[in-house]
């Protein structure tokens, strides 16, 4: 009796379809959410600005200058233990954290409506923030002065 002839020299080499359904699927799932969390993305990102950068001037240059300088600059210091508002070289207002660690922001804000009310042209603000603020406490910050003061500037202390 002769052996039966292997089937491996004798495979016929044809055509095959891809399988593309698994692929498919997972196109169909991923595209929309992939849209979806980008508009989330960008609905959730705070919109800030660079503070600009101050350059010297000679007195002679500053006495040449058309524009006066500003009457009220608002800035917004934060450190670990306290945050201070401040117009040029005057403390406005200091806040310290209270015996469970949290800021009084209530009382920031009240403080910076009153000085929207007295400076209603004024829109930025810049705030300074130590390197270790907790990030919870920079949004906060952020979220109190933005209500009066909508061009809001970071910068580090």
């Amino acid at each position: 009796m002769l052996p039966k002839p292997s089937s491996r020299k004798h495979r016929m080499i044809g055509e095959k379809e891809l399988q593309i359904t698994a692929f498919l699927n997972l196109m169909v799932v991923l595209i929309p959410f992939l849209l979806i969390t980008a508009v989330f993305a960008r609905m959730t990102a705070i919109e800030l600005t660079v503070p600009p950068e101050t350059k010297t001037t000679s007195p002679k240059q500053q006495e040449s200058r058309d524009t006066p300088p500003p009457v009220f600059s608002l800035v917004i210091s934060i450190m670990e233990d306290e945050i201070s508002i401040i117009n040029k070289d005057t403390t406005l207002g200091a806040f310290k954290k209270d015996a469970k660690g949290f800021y009084d922001f209530h009382g920031m804000t009240k403080l910076l409506q009153n000085l929207k009310q007295e400076f209603p042209e004024e829109k930025s603000a810049t705030i300074l923030s130590s390197p270790y603020v907790q990030y919870k406490t920079l949004v906060e910050t952020i979220d109190a002065v933005r209500e009066g003061f909508p061009d809001i500037s970071l910068d580090e202390l």
